[in-house]
């Protein structure tokens, strides 16, 4: 009977938790929402770009009898692609590598997300980008096996690999990277230089 009663009771206490943090999780996030606006948390716009990629794909997966569909002719149609290798269907025996990839990168930048300053939001955006989009890919290599892909663009002649939202969230968080490393922080340090030495006086 004692067995029982511990049981209950921590199943109510376990319960109960769940709740307060259902509940009060979003009205701290209400509450601090200027915060989140002016400094992107990087774990909770990668969540929302992760909820976005898993609509999109649970719509195509839900309807693989439709597909494929010219949305424009001859340049866009939403398909249905199985991949089982990396980005654009890159190395397709590949089973086990990218999902020991995407596990390390999500947990190296979640660490680096950590130790940025409210100031750099380009960095949160585009490290959330990031994260969004490799556990959008790694849910579907763990769940199904394969990456769902669906967008398919025709280039005149040439189809381009087929790609996804998650796909599209991570060469965005690539290339606001790269600009935030290789062209806004070259202006930060050039802006420095020329506030450490001002120009000469001239008469």
């Amino acid at each position: 009977m004692k067995k029982i009663t511990d049981f209950a009771l921590w199943s109510l206490a376990t319960a109960g938790t769940a709740l307060l943090v259902a509940v009060m999780y979003p009205l701290f996030l209400l509450k601090n929402i200027s915060y989140y606006l002016k400094a992107p948390s990087v774990l909770l716009y990668a969540a929302i770009f992760f909820v976005l990629d898993r609509i999109t794909k649970l719509a195509v997966l839900a309807n693989t009898g439709e597909l494929p569909i010219p949305v424009i002719k001859q340049f866009f149609t939403l398909t249905f692609v199985k991949n089982p290798g990396v980005a654009f269907g890159w190395f397709p025996d590949w089973k086990l590598p990218p999902i020991l990839m995407a596990l390390v990168m999500v947990i190296i930048i979640t660490y680096y997300s950590f130790q940025l300053p409210a100031k750099e939001r380009l960095t949160r955006w585009s490290l959330a980008l990031l994260v969004g989009g490799a556990l959008g890919n790694l849910y579907d290599r763990v769940m199904y096996g394969y990456v769902v892909d669906f967008f398919l663009f025709h280039i005149w002649k040439y189809d381009f690999p087929v790609f996804n939202v998650a796909d599209i969230a991570i060469d965005l968080g690539v290339f606001l990277l790269f600009v935030d490393i290789f062209m806004l922080s070259q202006d930060e340090q050039q802006n420095e230089v020329e506030e450490a030495d001002p120009a000469p006086f001239m008469a």
